[in-house]
């Protein structure tokens, strides 16, 4: 009988992406087994149909009820091992009640769920590994084999996806490269601000004719405006008009990337696209985008890395010039 084996990681977008490469090294070596992928509805399609996992199982809303709800779920399918890639209190208690005899996450844990866990295994954060390394870890662990030297964030998006962002993506007018724009962030510390982003484009548009598309969800749509107002050419404004695949397809469109610490910009990274991030108050080290496509740009202030969700200097972020930036993309658009 196959091995059912959940993996515990439901959020945040990067997050996400960010755990693909461990599922990918389970996959290859646990060839035999079925994993589930317990993750939040909000990204179960960037995931769902892709060949390294069989089922994508939705974690209900907060609150006991939910919970319950999803452990319930979880015990129907006889889940043999849980491997938790979150590593809080509601991922541990949940991979607890699933049933699974075996409950392995890497060695830091927080809100003080490691209690819940039969083993702690991998690297950690602590140690200055990035974020994917320390997934991937978690795995190589758990099969008793090295990493191997290269390690893929890609998630695959289905021709339909990226034929509605062929679509999209036509609006843009221009004969040079498609340059995808993601200015917004969760944290305000970590926007480079909309007149950094206007001055890019503008560089862009007229220095290389390229087609500018800004990215972003409903809520960001004012703020883009507002940077294309901001501009002396014409950029399109996408912002709400994709859902979380088309996303990654346009990004897999593009030519090059370039946004700040975000969802987006991983979600760029796993499609191959030459991605530039701006970083500011986190470290890069740990949560910058994976790949030998990415490149970070940063002006280290004394206070630097922060992890300060609001700031009223943010001399880390005011410091990088779009010029710095726009250099960076040249790098990645022709490396």
């Amino acid at each position: 009988m196959a091995l059912n084996i959940l993996v515990v990681k439901y959020s945040s977008l990067g997050d996400i992406i960010n755990a693909v490469p461990a599922v990918r090294l389970l996959r290859a070596g646990m060839p035999q087994a079925r994993i589930h992928w317990l993750i939040n509805k909000a990204y179960a399609p960037l995931i769902e149909g892709a060949p390294f996992v069989d089922e994508v199982l939705i974690a209900e809303g907060r609150g006991l009820g939910p919970t319950l709800r999803t452990i319930s779920v979880l015990r129907s399918r006889r889940i043999d091992m849980v491997v938790d890639l979150q590593g809080l209190l509601k991922s541990a208690v949940i991979g607890y009640f699933s049933g699974a005899s075996r409950r392995v996450t890497f060695p830091y844990t927080r809100e003080g769920s490691g209690v819940f866990y039969s083993e702690k295994i991998g690297e950690s954060r602590r140690d200055g590994v990035h974020a994917v390394v320390e997934n991937a870890s978690v795995v190589a662990g758990i099969l008793k084999k090295e990493l191997p030297p290269s390690l893929s964030t890609g998630v695959p998006v289905g021709e339909p996806a990226v034929s509605e962002a062929r679509k999209l993506t036509g609006e843009a007018k221009g004969g040079g490269p498609l340059v995808a724009l993601s200015p917004t962030s969760r944290w305000d510390s970590k926007m480079w601000g909309a007149a950094s982003f206007a001055a890019l484009a503008d560089i862009f548009i007229e220095k290389n004719n390229a087609r500018v598309v800004f990215t972003g969800t409903s809520d960001d749509r004012g703020y883009i405006k507002g940077i294309i107002k901001k501009m002396r050419n014409k950029a399109v404004n996408l912002a709400g008009k994709t859902d979380i695949r088309q996303l990654a397809a346009v990004f897999n469109l593009a030519d090059i990337y370039v946004g700040c610490d975000s969802g987006a910009t991983h979600v760029a990274a796993s499609q191959g696209t030459g991605v530039v991030a701006v970083f500011g108050p986190t470290d890069p080290a740990y949560t910058g985008p994976y790949g030998d496509n990415a490149e970070v740009v940063s002006m280290k202030a004394d206070c630097a890395p922060c992890r300060k969700r609001e700031c009223k200097d943010m001399r880390c972020m005011h410091r990088v010039s779009a010029g710095m930036v726009y250099e960076a993309a040249l790098r990645r658009l022709d490396p």
